[in-house]
């Protein structure tokens, strides 16, 4: 049996498994969130999770005690409304005595009313810390345990940024149900009925009417208007963990990226990811106009409704007829409190229609995490799904386009408005990102050396005290071939670092002959690299270099794809040029990434490649195959690697001992080891080489 034999996934699965992943991503992708009787079912589950009624909860004293507060500072605002009446009373009937008690108990209510407002900020930012410490803990308890987070992991694309609702969606969940939404809604009922009682005794059925009437259109208004955000919202969410995720991705690959000198590309892929975001932000900012539009209307009308209402009894009823003008006064201010104030009682629950399209937004995002948790433990047989292919809008790759002007490549690759802001590397890098011949290339003479190395001593840039070689000297040369050996962590990887210059000598020199590009000199970390997020089959193979549909290409890609014993991708992916929106490193296998990646070597054809133990993960046989086709396409490599079967295939070997920086340099007989190699294949020796 040969252990570095690869099986493909799909090979793992039964076509019931295929079948039913396909219908949950389906599922997931074709659902739409809105202010439905899915929300509230999740809503009502988010609250048993906040507030468990089977134990004693400090967030359910803390909400108990928010609506004491919320009640005390209702009549703190009672007291504070009517205030003014009574003043006008008192200076109409120039009652001195009156006015000198009013100001003490005014002065009284505003410190009670300061006092209550406090208290009642503090209870909602203990309620909100409590809420996410309670919520996170639930989620923490079932995304640790039986290894959910891997199987979460591992099922593709069923939900986006686990991560980003774990932390920013629970904490914006919590936080606008607990300080905007939780005392306003529970104390509205109480404090609408109150005020319309008073309303009725002073104005009769019509001005309840009215203003019942004012709040219903109000809310139809709101109600169609508020779907479309609650969408917006969880569109945005979920592009801005996208967009978060592409820097993360990068930032965990640096030295492969660096490597491959893919920074243009990396460039452009992020930016698709903002374009989404900011498309996205820039919708639901306009929906949020409409709704702030209408609701301001509907506040400001209501100042001139609640003097219409107090119209009634004064020109129509006549209730008032008898009472002296000083009085009157009172009674019109008191009166256009008790409706301005029901008038915005009502106001106040339709703006919290805003907040209530946030928490929305978020409460489907933090539920749907729950339920695939909770399903991920009610069926702990249930192997990893295969990923979806869900098409997205396609990116293709990789043309021979004739010399055209920079500021064409520059506007082709980022638009137009980069053209003002481009200089020379940039337009170099643009253009050779395009497939064509950069400017100045018959400028750097080229004998066949693409690197000097001179009496270099090699240290890492934060440890200059750990020599990794001291005063080396040798030449990368086309048509050479080296192997780098030595122990683990002696520095091997180092070296490729130095030769792509990552890494600085620090003493000695390094010249680079030749032009820092892919098709010169190509870099393959000791880890695999590839970009996720609606990346095609097409764009992973040309990569670093941008993707564009060519029909030539299609022959020649399956061609280097059945090198490398992977041409099964095609059907997987649904095509060279279909977007797959799974993480490529995580669907595939160690085997199947590297032989990924030497795919892109194929493709490429450099004229030297840097091999940092690319075939460590791959069958002997096959490392054997690739080596001898890299030989037939007339590809240099420079390899990091153990197995002595690599030797056959390199003229010289440089070792790495890790004392002090010592090395060593010397000829290869590949006609022996080749010869050695040979004899032992079919035996046991073989899988220790």
């Amino acid at each position: 049996m040969e252990p570095d034999k690869e099986i493909p996934l799909d090979d793992l699965r039964t076509d019931r498994d295929r079948g039913r992943a396909a219908t949950n991503t389906t599922r997931v992708k074709m659902a739409r969130l809105a202010l439905d009787f899915l929300f509230f079912r999740r809503f009502w589950r988010l609250l048993k999770i906040l507030f468990p009624c089977h134990r004693r909860s400090i967030t359910a004293w803390l909400a108990g005690a928010l609506l004491v507060a919320t009640a005390v500072d209702q009549v703190m605002t009672y007291l504070v409304g009517i205030q003014p009446s009574l003043f006008y009373v008192a200076l109409g009937n120039r009652d001195i005595d009156t006015f000198k008690s009013l100001c003490a108990r005014g002065a009284a209510i505003i410190i009670g009313k300061a006092f209550t407002l406090a208290v009642f900020k503090y209870l909602t930012n203990m309620l909100a810390i409590k809420s996410r410490q309670v919520c996170n803990l639930t989620m923490h308890r079932l995304y640790f345990k039986r290894q959910a987070f891997f199987k979460l992991s591992s099922s593709g694309d069923m939900l986006d940024n686990p991560d980003q609702r774990l932390t920013q969606d629970i904490e914006k969940a919590t936080r606008i149900l607990s300080n905007d939404l939780l005392a306003p809604v529970v104390t509205a009922p109480f404090i609408i009925g109150y005020y319309t009682w008073l309303t009725y005794e002073s104005s009769g059925w019509i001005g309840p009417a009215a203003i019942y009437s004012y709040f219903v259109v109000q809310t139809i208004i709101n109600k169609l208007v508020l779907s479309p955000i609650v969408q917006k919202v969880s569109e945005q969410e979920k592009m801005e963990g996208d967009f978060r995720q592409r820097h993360m991705e990068v930032r965990s690959n640096v030295e492969a990226i660096a490597f491959y000198r893919a920074g243009v590309l990396e460039n452009i892929m992020t930016n698709q990811k903002l374009k989404s975001l900011i498309l996205t932000q820039k919708s639901l900012t306009e929906w949020r106009m409409l709704l702030n539009g209408i609701t301001n209307i509907f506040d400001y009308f209501g100042g001139i409704l609640s003097y219409l209402i107090i119209g009634i009894p004064v020109f129509i009823t006549h209730l008032y007829d008898d009472v002296t003008p000083a009085e009157l006064n009172g009674i019109v201010s008191r009166n256009a409190f008790f409706y301005l104030y029901l008038i915005y009682s009502f106001s106040t629950v339709l703006k919290l229609a805003g907040d209530f399209g946030e928490l929305a937004g978020v409460t489907h995002r933090v539920m749907e995490l729950h339920e695939e948790l909770n399903r991920l433990h009610s069926d702990c047989l249930e192997t990893d799904r295969p990923p979806s292919t869900v098409p997205s809008s396609v990116v293709v790759i990789a043309s021979d386009e004739d010399d055209k002007s920079a500021t064409r490549h520059m506007q082709e690759i980022h638009g137009k408005q980069m053209s003002l802001e481009r200089d020379e590397q940039e337009e170099e890098e643009a253009q050779y990102l395009l497939g064509g011949k950069t400017n100045g290339d018959d400028e750097w003479p080229d004998d066949g050396v693409a690197i000097t190395v001179d009496s270099a001593t090699l240290s890492p840039p934060n440890d200059h005290g750990h020599l990794i070689v001291q005063l080396l000297s040798l030449q990368i040369i086309q048509g050479q071939t080296l192997l780098i050996t030595g122990d683990s962590g002696t520095g091997k990887s180092s070296l490729l670092r130095m030769f792509a210059g990552l890494w600085h000598c620090s003493s000695g020199k390094m010249d680079c002959h030749w032009r820092r590009l892919t098709s010169n000199l190509f870099f393959l970390a000791q880890k695999p690299y590839f970009p996720s997020g609606n990346t095609t089959l097409r764009q992973q193979i040309v990569y670093p270099v941008k993707a564009l549909q060519v029909d030539k290409d299609v022959a020649r890609i399956t061609q280097i794809l059945e090198w490398v014993k992977m041409e099964h991708l095609i059907e997987r992916c649904g095509g060279l040029d279909t977007p797959v929106e799974w993480d490529w490193m995580k669907t595939l296998s160690p085997g199947e990434l590297q032989r990924m990646s030497l795919a892109r070597v194929f493709y490429t054809r450099p004229r030297i490649v840097f091999l940092d133990e690319s075939t460590s993960a791959i069958g002997f046989e096959l490392e054997m195959q690739i080596y001898k086709k890299l030989q037939e396409e007339k590809i240099t490599f420079v390899s990091v690697g153990h197995r002595y079967s690599l030797k056959q295939f390199h003229d010289m070997e440089l070792r790495v001992k890790g004392r002090g920086g010592e090395w060593s340099l010397h000829d290869i007989d590949t006609a022996s080891i080749a010869s050695r190699t040979a004899s032992f294949l079919g035996t046991d020796t073989v899988l220790s080489m």
